[in-house]
């Protein structure tokens, strides 16, 4: 399914918010409500999360969606008339 320049940038866009909505609410999520103690690497479990380990998740998945969902395209207008 082909969809017109405004419904792909309106989609991308639509991505782009979930996106940054979902590194909040995870960045918040692991910073705020992770169990106290020391990580595998010796910080502590919280910062391992919230700094480390969720971010590398989220570059994947940023990755994937790039991939996935954007599309390249042309938005420039030929004035032909």
């Amino acid at each position: 399914m082909k969809l017109s320049v405004t419904q792909q940038l309106l989609k991308e866009a639509r991505w782009a918010l979930a996106l940054t909505v979902f590194y909040i609410v995870g960045w918040v999520g692991f910073g705020y409500f992770s169990p106290v103690g020391k990580g595998m690497l010796g910080f502590p479990i919280w910062f391992e999360f919230a700094c480390i380990y969720f971010p590398l998740l989220f570059i994947f998945i940023t990755f994937t969606v790039v991939k996935v969902v954007y599309k390249e395209m042309d938005l420039e207008v030929d004035d032909e008339s």
